[in-house]
This record gives structure tokens, C-alpha cells and sequence, in this order.
């Protein structure tokens, strides 16, 4: 059995996750409602709804939609947590299992018992505690890692990096001007950066240093290198129980702009992406409740004109679906043609961050009639719908009818 239940609470809510016993899937969309779905019984899912925030607690897994501009606070997770395009703030408290981010603006974490996977982050990553290892790739802001007991990977950090790991790191970072970047390991530390960066290097490690395609040799005098590069407009510090290699690789120095519109364009796109995947599963679902709709309303005693009027209703829904998804691939194409003329052109003009849309850009629904109410509810009680799919069709039904 599943419970799903729809929500409508603007673009921009507050939604709090007190505590899941399974999996919490967060996955962000273009429409000011929120859609609450976990596999358990009635009774596994408590919701309370108040002027300041949605807050939910849920014994079995947890699949939520978003809007993309939520401020998200998850207090608890006993397994995995997954979140994928948010843009609004993110709160983690404690994870029992692994954490996975995608396409994320700022995030807080305390702690996390598993492993952390981070890509497309446009705002700053703060982590207090990770038991095991983390990986973190394109991140636009600042990136602070107090306490790392397994490995790190860190790949195009485009603010400061401040990292504490019990294991081994491995750094590969453009140097952008301003940027510090401080790394401690109790392992080894394999640092990439551009050929010919500018910038205060300073290395000391109780193994060996080595430093490999940064200009002449450097000498290490007692376990420790400090040399300096013009124009030196970054520092990069790094510390190690073990060994250090720092080595220069063909990696362009990007500016702070020409960085953020990078990660801006590929947010854009994964925004694209995943409307018309939720477009085409709302389109799906809409079809198979007309479907069913057409054959259970001959067999109920039903006024003629209420199951025209819901009929039609149920249409203008499924037309609605449709028109969605028409414009999310119209965007995806035109995101992807943008794309390529800016890669022939070799510019890289800044791009928008995808935002939901605001109320008054949406046309009002009107409200399911007491009468219509009825009639599904009697169908419910007869065994012709279960209470999800009146759930959809109430939805479907609010959806479909403008005032």
C-alpha cells in the first residue's frame, strides 16, 4: 500500500523533516505545491500544516516534491537521504546512511554516519561530521569539512576550502584570485592545479613532498615547502601525516563569474530535465484516472450532468499535463541550443537560476464541489478507487477546472 497526499503552499515554503525511518527522496519542480509519498500504512505518516511550515514525520521511506525554492530542515533520517535540485536553503541534521546532493544551493550538515556525494552546488557546504568519505565536485561558494574519519575528493571549489580528514585527500582546485584553500590529512594528499597559477604555496607533511610541473625544483627543508608564484592573488596550505604530491596540470584559471555562470547554465539544465520528467509522469498519471474515471462512472447511479461536469474537467487536467511538458521540452531544446552557440562562440554569458514561478503567474483553481466530493469518496467506500487514487483525481480535478 502507498499514501499520497498534495499539498498547495506556495513557491517559496518552509518545510521540516522531523524524523524518517527509511529513505527520504527530495527532488525540487516548477509548481507551488508540495506532494507527500511513502509506501507504508495511513497511520506510518503524520503531517501537520501551519502558517510557518510543513513538518512531517514518516516511518517508512519518503519521497517528497518541492517546490525548487524551499527552505528545507531535515532533522533526522535513520537510512539514505537523497536531494536533488533544490536552490532554497538546506538544514541536515543527523543521516544514519549515505547522503546524496545534486544541483543544491546552501547547505548546512551536521552529521552523517555514511558517505556524502555533492555536485552542483551554487551557494556554501558546511559539514561538521562525516564517518565516512566525501566526495564533492563544482561548488561555487565556500566549502568548510570539520571532521572527515574516510577519504576526500574535491573537484572545482570555486570559493575557500577548510578541510580536516582522518583519511587521505585528493584536491584538484583552479586557484581562482582570493581563493584559500587549507587541507590537513592524517593520509597522503594529491593536490592538482593549473600549470601557471599564481599563488602562496605552503606544504609540510611528515612523508615526502614532492612538487611536479609548477616551474623550477623547490627544496624541502625540514618536511616543509613554502614558495610563492606571481601574480600570488591565492594560498593554498596543505598538511599531512603522510605524503604530499603538488602537481601542476593544463586546468585554465577561471574567474569568480565565469565559474558561477558555469554551474548556473548546468543547474538550468537540470531544472529542464527533470520538469519534463515529472511533466510526462503527471501526464501518465492523469491519463490512467480518466481512463478509469470513463469506465467507473457508468457503473455508479450519478446525476448525468456532475459526470459530464467532472468528465470534463478530468480533460481540461489532461490538457493542462500536456501543455506542461510541451513547454519543458521547449525549454530543454532551446537550454541546449543556447549552450552550443556559446561554446562556438567560446562566451559565457551568465544565466538565470531556475526559480519557481511566482503565485499570480498560475491561473486559481477552483475548489472541488461538496457534491463531486462525495461521489468519490462513496466510490472509495465501494472498493472502486483506493484512497490514492482519489487523492490524484481530487488533485486532478482542482487542476482542471480555472476561474
Amino acid at each position: 500500500m502507498s499514501v499520497s497526499r498534495l499539498f498547495q503552499i506556495g513557491p517559496t515554503p518552509t518545510l521540516i523533516v522531523r524524523n524518517v525511518s527509511g529513505n527520504l527522496s527530495v527532488s525540487g519542480w516548477d509548481r507551488p505545491e508540495v506532494q507527500v509519498r511513502t509506501r507504508g500504512e495511513a497511520e506510518d505518516l503524520r503531517i501537520e500544516e501551519n502558517i510557518e511550515a510543513l513538518t512531517i514525520f514518516c516511518e517508512e521511506d519518503l519521497w517528497l516534491r518541492v517546490p525548487v525554492q524551499s527552505m528545507l530542515t531535515i532533522e533526522k533520517a535513520e537510512a539514505n537521504v537523497s536531494i536533488n535540485l533544490l536552490l532554497g536553503s538546506l538544514r541536515i541534521g543527523s543521516v544514519e546512511g549515505n547522503v546524496s546532493l545534486h544541483s543544491v544551493s546552501a547547505v548546512e550538515i551536521d552529521h552523517i554516519e555514511g558517505n556524502l556525494t555533492a555536485r552542483l552546488v551554487a551557494g556554501d557546504l558546511h559539514v561538521h561530521v562525516v564517518e565516512g568519505s566525501v566526495q564533492i565536485g563544482k561548488a561555487a561558494g565556500d566549502v568548510q569539512l570539520d571532521k572527515i574519519e574516510g577519504n576526500l575528493g574535491l573537484e572545482e571549489i570555486g570559493g575557500d576550502i577548510q578541510a580536516r580528514v582522518e583519511g587521505s585527500a585528493r584536491v584538484r582546485t583552479p586557484l581562482a584570485p582570493g581563493q584559500q584553500c587549507i587541507v590537513q590529512a592524517e593520509g597522503n594528499i594529491l593536490c592538482e592545479v593549473p600549470r601557471d597559477v599564481g599563488a602562496v604555496f605552503s606544504l609540510k607533511a611528515e612523508g615526502t613532498i614532492r612538487v611536479t610541473d609548477l616551474g623550477e625544483n623547490h627544496k624541502v627543508v625540514a618536511g616543509e615547502i613554502v614558495f610563492e608564484r606571481e601574480p600570488a592573488q591565492a594560498r593554498l596550505t596543505l598538511m599531512a601525516e603522510g605524503n604530499i604530491h603538488l602537481r601542476g596540470v593544463q586546468l585554465r584559471p577561471i574567474d569568480e563569474k565565469e565559474f558561477v555562470s558555469t554551474i548556473e547554465e548546468e543547474l538550468t539544465l537540470r531544472a529542464a530535465e527533470l520538469t519534463q520528467q515529472i511533466s510526462e509522469q503527471i501526464e501518465a498519471q492523469v491519463h490512467e484516472l480518466a481512463r478509469q474515471l470513463d469506465s467507473r462512472l457508468a457503473q455508479l447511479n450519478v446525476d448525468e450532468t456532475l459526470s459530464v461536469s467532472i468528465q470534463e474537467r478530468i480533460q481540461a487536467a489532461m490538457r493542462r499535463a500536456e501543455e506542461r511538458l510541451t513547454e519543458a521540452l521547449r525549454r530543454m531544446e532551446q537550454r541546449t541550443q543556447e549552450r552550443e552557440s556559446r561554446r562556438r562562440k567560446g562566451g559565457w554569458p551568465s544565466s538565470p537560476t531556475p526559480a519557481a514561478p511566482s503565485a499570480s503567474s498560475r491561473p486559481k483553481s477552483s475548489p472541488v464541489t461538496e457534491e463531486e466530493r462525495m461521489m468519490i469518496l462513496r466510490m472509495v467506500e465501494q472498493g472502486k478507487l483506493s484512497v490514492e487514487q482519489a487523492e490524484q483525481l481530487l488533485a486532478a480535478l482542482s487542476s482542471g477546472k480555472q476561474g
